[in-house]
C-alpha cells in the first residue's frame, strides 16, 4: 500500500510525494517537525505540513536565495541568515572565501538537529567551518541590535504563515535594509507569482520605498506550489 504525504499550503491546491517511510516526526516548542524519505526527491524536510526542501530539488532555492546578493556585493566579509537552521543557504555562503563570519539565526534548534542528521549528503556539515556562527533566538529582535552590521542578509524563512508572518511586514523590512553596511544587498523567501501576486507587490511597495534597486525574480522548484518561488532582491 502506497503512503503519500500531501501538502494543502492553498485550499485550492494539492500536491502530493510519494513516501518509502518517516525518518522524524515531533512537535517542538514552534512548529511539527517531519523528515521523510520519499521515492523521487529523496529527504524531504517538512515544517507544519509544507515542504520545504528537497535533496533532489534543493539547489533551485538555496543557490538562487544566496548567489544573487552575494554576487552584487564587492569582498562580501560579513553574511547574515534569518532562518535557514536546514544549512543549505548556510553552505553555499561558505564557498566565499571573503566570507570571514556567517550567522544563521534560527528559533528552533531542533531544524538544525535533523537536518544535520538527515540532510549531510546534500549538504555535507557546514555548521563544523569556524566562520559558521549558530544563534537560536528571534531574529527582530537581533535585527534591531545590529544595525549596520551585515553586508549581505539573506532571509530564508518559512512561508507567511503563524509566526512566520510577521518576516514579510514592512518592519521586517525596515529592520533588514538597517542592518546592512552602506553597500549591503539583501534577498527574501518571497513566495510565489501565481498564488501570492497581493503580497509580493506589497513586499516590492516597501522594498520599493527603502532602497534603490529593489527586484524580484523566480527559481524553478518542482516540489513547491506552482512548480517554483520567487525571491525579492534589495540594495
Amino acid at each position: 500500500m502506497s503512503i503519500w504525504f500531501t501538502e494543502e499550503l492553498h485550499s485550492y491546491y494539492r500536491k502530493g510525494l510519494r513516501v518509502k517511510r518517516v525518518l522524524a516526526d515531533e512537535q517542538t516548542q514552534y512548529q511539527h517537525i517531519q523528515v521523510v524519505e520519499t521515492e523521487f526527491f529523496g529527504n524531504a524536510l517538512i515544517l507544519d505540513g509544507i515542504i520545504q526542501l528537497t535533496e533532489r530539488d534543493n539547489m533551485g532555492y538555496h543557490e538562487m536565495i544566496v548567489h544573487v546578493p552575494m554576487l552584487a556585493i564587492d569582498r562580501p566579509k560579513r553574511v547574515l541568515i534569518v532562518g535557514g537552521g536546514d544549512g543549505g543557504s548556510l553552505q553555499q555562503v561558505l564557498r566565499y572565501p571573503t566570507v570571514k563570519e556567517a550567522v544563521v539565526c534560527e528559533l528552533d534548534q531542533r531544524v538544525v538537529d535533523l537536518s544535520r542528521q538527515h540532510f549531510t549528503a546534500s549538504f555535507g556539515d557546514p555548521w563544523t567551518d569556524a566562520r559558521a556562527k549558530l544563534l537560536v533566538r528571534d531574529a527582530f529582535a537581533f535585527l534591531e541590535e545590529n544595525p549596520g552590521q551585515f553586508d549581505v542578509i539573506i532571509s530564508d524563512t518559512t512561508d507567511p504563515i503563524g509566526m512566520a508572518e510577521r518576516l514579510f511586514s514592512d518592519e521586517f523590512y525596515k529592520l533588514m535594509v538597517r542592518a546592512l553596511t552602506p553597500n549591503g544587498a539583501a534577498s527574501t523567501q518571497c513566495e510565489q507569482p501565481f498564488f501570492d501576486t497581493a503580497l509580493i507587490k506589497q513586499i516590492y511597495a516597501s522594498a520599493k520605498s527603502l532602497t534603490k534597486n529593489p527586484a524580484y525574480y523566480y527559481s524553478n522548484i518542482p516540489t513547491y506550489p506552482g512548480g517554483g518561488i520567487g525571491f525579492m532582491y534589495v540594495s
